[in-house]
Formats: C-alpha cells, sequence, structure tokens
C-alpha cells in the first residue's frame, strides 16, 4: 500500500506469516493509461506507466505493517494500481508431490495471479504447476434485451448495466493491465489487452492479449425472417510484446481475458480468463513428464441448455483468455517437462439455421527461461484458434466458418531471463554477524516478542539485548553471558514507542559486533464490536468498512497464544462471523489489524 524510503521497505496490509529471511516477488499488476475515446483508437496504451514491473526482494525485518528489504529497489511503485508482495518459498531440494495452483488474481483485492518456487538444489516434479486462468478475467455475460432491425449498435465502450434493455449496448470487455473505468466496462472497443465485448446482435466477444494479440470476435448473420444482424464483433486484445519481456524493458503481465459474447435469450458464453505468472528457480529441474501450464482459459455458461459449458447454444460467443507467462531460472532440466503459455479457443457456437457469432482466439503467452530449453523440455506458445460456427441438422449457409472471427497470435519463447533484484541496502543486508542465524520479531497482544538464534558460540562473551525509544540513545534490556547455542525469545511487555530494538555481540576479543535494527511504530487501536458477550458458539464481529481488502481476525488465550485465525476479505460488509465451540471456556482477546489500526475486543467464552 506504500513505500516508505528511509527503511527501503513497503507498507502491507498484513504482514501475518512473513519472517525475516522470507524471499518475496513484488510486482505491479495494473497501471497502464488507455484511449477512451469512442473510436477505433478506444483501448490503445497511452502510458504503459510502471504496470508489469517486477522484482525479487529478500526480508531484512518489519516495521508493524512495514517489510523492510536487504536490497533497494530496482523499481518504482504506483500503490494505487494493484502493487501486490507475493511469498515465495524457498528450499534446498524438494518433491512437488500435489498440483501447485496459483491462486486466481483478484481485481477487488488487487491480489493472486502468481505462483513462484525456488530451491538452491533439486526440485523434483511428481505432479505439476497450474496457472491456468489465473490471469486477468474474462468478461461476464449478461442478458440484454431483443434486438431492433433498425439499430446497429457500433459504439466502442458501454456502461451494459444502464443500457440492458436499449438496442444499443455491448457486452462486458476482458480485463487488462489498465483500471476498468465504470461507464466503459462494456461494448466492442478492446481495453489494453483485454478483449473487446460482442456489440448488438449475437456477435462474438475478442480474444484477450498477452506476448500475442487476441483475435476479434465473429459476426452474427441472421435468415429468414430475422434478419436482425450483428457487424460489431469485440475487437481483439492488444499485443504487449514492444511493452516488456527483454532485459532492457524487464516488464512480464498475466493474461489479459476475453470479451463476452453478446446475449439476449440466454445463450451466450463469457469471456474466458487470462492465464497467470510462474516464477522458478532451481539448480535441477526433474520433471517427470509433468508441465507447468499458464494457458488463457475458455469463459463457461451456467446455463444448463448450453451443453457443452464452453459453446454458446443461440447467442455470441466468448473470446478465449490469453496465456500468461513462465519464467525459468533453472541449469539443468533431467527427464521430460512440458511447458505451456497457450491461448485459449474463441467460444463456438450453434443453433438452428441462425448464425450467432463465435469468440475469437485468445494470444499466446511468454516462455521465458534463463538459457536454451533442451530437446527434453516440450514447449507451447500456440494463440487460441477462432471459434466456428458448429453444424446443426438445418445446414445454414455458415456452418463450420468463424464469421469473421480469427484465431489469436502465437506468442514466443525467449532466453537469457536474469533475476531482477537490486543492491545491498544498509538494513543489515545478510547479517553481519557470523553466529547470529536469525534475528526477527513481531508485536502480540501482550507486547513485541523478539527471537534470535545463535550458533559457533565458543568465541562469545556477552549478548546484550538493547532497545531505543524515540531518538534516544540505546539502553539495555537484558544481558546473556556466556550463551550457549540455540534458540532465544525475549517479550517485552513495554508501551513506549517508537521503538528500535538491536542486539550486540560482545565477543572474547573484545569487539562488538551489532544486529540490523527492528523497528516498531506506536499502532493506533480502537475496541473491535463483537457480540454476543459472553457467548457460547457463533460469534458476530462487527468491521471497518472504509475500504476493501484482505486482512485476518485472530483469536488469543489468556496466555497470549493464538488460539484461532480466520482469513477474511473486507468489502463493505458490516460483519463476520467465527464458530467459537470448539473453544475451552474462558477469557480470550479478539484481534483484527487494518490500515495502521489495530481493533481489539474482550470476550468470555461459556
Amino acid at each position: 500500500t506504500n513505500f516508505i524510503a528511509s527503511y527501503n521497505g513497503v507498507r502491507v496490509q498484513s504482514i501475518s506469516g512473513l519472517v525475516s529471511g522470507d524471499r518475496v516477488l513484488i510486482i505491479q499488476m495494473k497501471g497502464a493509461t488507455i484511449n477512451q475515446t469512442n473510436t477505433s483508437s478506444f483501448g490503445n496504451i497511452s502510458s504503459i506507466a510502471q504496470a508489469g514491473t517486477y522484482e525479487f526482494a529478500t526480508i531484512c525485518g518489519f516495521l508493524n505493517d512495514t517489510v523492510i528489504f536487504e536490497r533497494q529497489f530496482l523499481n518504482t511503485y504506483d500503490y494505487t494500481q494493484s502493487v501486490q508482495l507475493v511469498y515465495m518459498p524457498s528450499y534446498t531440494d524438494v518433491t512437488i508431490a500435489g498440483t501447485l495452483t496459483a491462486q486466481e488474481w483478484d481485481p477487488v483485492t488487487g491480489t493472486g495471479g502468481v505462483i513462484a518456487l525456488e530451491a538452491s538444489g533439486t526440485i523434483t516434479m511428481n505432479a505439476g504447476v497450474d496457472a491456468n486462468g489465473a490471469g486477468y478475467k474474462g468478461g461476464d455475460l449478461v442478458a440484454f434485451s431483443n434486438c431492433s432491425f433498425f439499430t446497429t449498435p457500433s459504439a466502442y465502450y458501454y456502461s451494459p448495466l444502464t443500457t440492458l434493455s436499449s438496442n444499443a449496448n455491448g457486452a462486458y470487455k476482458g480485463e487488462g493491465i489498465n483500471i476498468t473505468q465504470a461507464g466503459y466496462e462494456g461494448g466492442k472497443g478492446k481495453q489494453s489487452n483485454g478483449g473487446g465485448g460482442g456489440n448488438n446482435h449475437n456477435t462474438g466477444g475478442g480474444g484477450g492479449g498477452n506476448y500475442g494479440a487476441g483475435g476479434i470476435g465473429g459476426n452474427y448473420i441472421g435468415s429468414g425472417g430475422f434478419p436482425c444482424n450483428g457487424s460489431h464483433a469485440g475487437i481483439g486484445a492488444l499485443a504487449l510484446n514492444s511493452y516488456g519481456y527483454s532485459l532492457a524493458t524487464n516488464r512480464i503481465f498475466a493474461g489479459g481475458g476475453g470479451g463476452s459474447g453478446h446475449e439476449n435469450n440466454p445463450e451466450g458464453t463469457p469471456g474466458g480468463n487470462g492465464g497467470g505468472i510462474v516464477f522458478i528457480k532451481c539448480n535441477e529441474l526433474i520433471g517427470n513428464n509433468n508441465s507447468i501450464t499458464a494457458n488463457g482459459e475458455q469463459g463457461l455458461s451456467t446455463n444448463p441448455i448450453n451443453i457443452p459449458s464452453n459453446e454458446a447454444r443461440g447467442d455470441g460467443g466468448g473470446g478465449g483468455g490469453a496465456a500468461g507467462v513462465i519464467l525459468l531460472n533453472v541449469n539443468t532440466y533431467t527427464t521430460s517437462l512440458i511447458v505451456e503459455a497457450k491461448g485459449a479457443n474463441g467460444s463456438t457456437v450453434g443453433f438452428q439455421a441462425q448464425c450467432p457469432g463465435p469468440g475469437g482466439g485468445g494470444g499466446g503467452g511468454v516462455i521465458w527461461a534463463s538459457s536454451s530449453l533442451p530437446v527434453n523440455v516440450t514447449s507451447n506458445i500456440t494463440g487460441g484458434s477462432a471459434g466456428i460456427v458448429k453444424p446443426t441438422t438445418s445446414d445454414p449457409a455458415c456452418e463450420g466458418s468463424t464469421n469473421n472471427a480469427t484465431a489469436g497470435a502465437i506468442g514466443v519463447v525467449l532466453t537469457n531471463f536474469q533475476i531482477a533484484e537490486g543492491t545491498l541496502f544498509n538494513c543489515g543486508g545478510i547479517l553481519p554477524i557470523a553466529s547470529l542465524k536469525e534475528w526477527n520479531g513481531k508485536r502480540l497482544s501482550n507486547g513485541i516478542e523478539l527471537k534470535w538464534r545463535l550458533e559457533q558460540t565458543d568465541n562469545i562473551e556477552e549478548v546484550w539485548l538493547e532497545k531505543r525509544l524515540a531518538r534516544g540513545t540505546f539502553k539495555i534490556l537484558k544481558i546473556y553471558s556466556q550463551p550457549q547455542e540455540g534458540s532465544y525469545r525475549f517479550l517485552d511487555a513495554g508501551n513506549e514507542f517508537p521503538a528500535t530494538y538491536r542486539l550486540m555481540i560482545y565477543t572474547k576479543a573484545r569487539k562488538r559486533e551489532y544486529s540490523n535494527q527492528l523497528f516498531f511504530e506506536r499502532q493506533k487501536v480502537k475496541r473491535l464490536n463483537v457480540y454476543p458477550n459472553p457467548v457460547a458458539g457463533e460469534l458476530r464481529i462487527e468491521l471497518p468498512v472504509s475500504t476493501t481488502g484482505r486482512t485476518a481476525v485472530s483469536v488469543f488465550d489468556y496466555t497470549g497464544k493464538q488460539v484461532m485465525k480466520k482469513e477474511i476479505v473486507i468489502s463493505n460488509q458490516s460483519y463476520t462471523i467465527l464458530q467459537l465451540g470448539e473453544l475451552a471456556a474462558g477469557t480470550y482477546s479478539i484481534q483484527l489489524y487494518w490500515k495502521d489500526e489495530l481493533y481489539i475486543g474482550k470476550i468470555v467464552k461459556q
């Protein structure tokens, strides 16, 4: 949510689960601005801004909700445009035992769409890595009124919800790297790498784009006594190949969503989601004939009349989602491996003697490796095919054709990928004390918990735990004489802030060595309203509703031990529910941390 330059850190909604030494990926998912004129230029990128910028980082420490890093940032980021910090598990050797699936991109919370994994040794794949459909969202399907024989809607944008009963309307566009503006969500115009929606009547949606552009949607061709033609299908999404995917312009993008087909019966299909982003780093990758995929997907209808659900029966078909990107920093590939970043096919259509518009194909994505892929690695970066009018017993003249829909363009396989990471910062970097292997702290309900671990302590005389308030001098909290190897914990129950902590190692050679410093500011504390209280089973918790985002509600017993945690998404709802029936009787505290404020409540469990 912000960058704190003095600490070389980023403020996040929650640091839950993160510790010093963790590896993370920072990436800006949005930020491009587009042309919004009612012309064929609608959706063209006028400024890419910071969209797609990214880098890898190692956590040095924490200052409340600010994560401090070991290295300087390479990039600047716009924190109003969906910048996310993605935890990246790091191993020596690891086996993938079950399919690793990326969390889908969520345009409300601005999170998801990325899966990252690294190992200094070997990654053995006994299952696949799947980011299919985890990218930008396809256009939603919405039912409009019937068409007019005398109206041919040709605008490049509409607000679908205000034109449901109007003959001048257009279906929802797919999502891209720009923020979708209210009032411009529908119509045939593309929006950056999101495909355009089909205009009235029953035209197909355009395919999403990434490295390859999306295909255009198909037209509707009437017949007999129903000539309500639709000649303004969804326009295919932009290709992003000139905006990134090189060391000079080092940006990466999730696949764009396909535009929705136009529907009025309802028998259409929505646009498909784009593919997500995958990063894998290791010395040796043992594929075992498994797959790493970031493919686009087709949109699925919930109407039981549309069987199969990825085919439109009588209305416009949705455009296919574009593929995402797969980054491979691998030295050796052992056994066979399949790597795919394919665009999805546009939706097929068909209904009696009518000829609805099929969907355009999604563009191909990117496979970007640190070196050329060997022969045992099979790659696929094709664009999706255009949908067709499927054969029916009525045998219309358009049967088997695309009705002007086109395929998505092919993607690319690149080499020379390099890890994007900055230079060392003076937060302490990799801890300078050889015997100090861990040093971190976190805020608990009853104080600041500090933890560290020592190794090879033969030459250490003393360890001083020190604290400084505001701009004062460091004062000793505790001295550990002749310390032994192992883990240490200290709980500082003092409530004076801002506070800075450090360790001083006094060696037998009379040398002083200092750890990096951990910073904690005063939290804003508010009352958390909970009821009923006392409670036997179900507890209702009022939530702050000033904005939207993801956080957690935690329950602590009288010793300060966390006994329950529930992840929640705040989205203007007024409350959440905790089921406490399994908790033992007693007194508990409830905590929720949100936007620099700590909400605390006390309950009695009966």
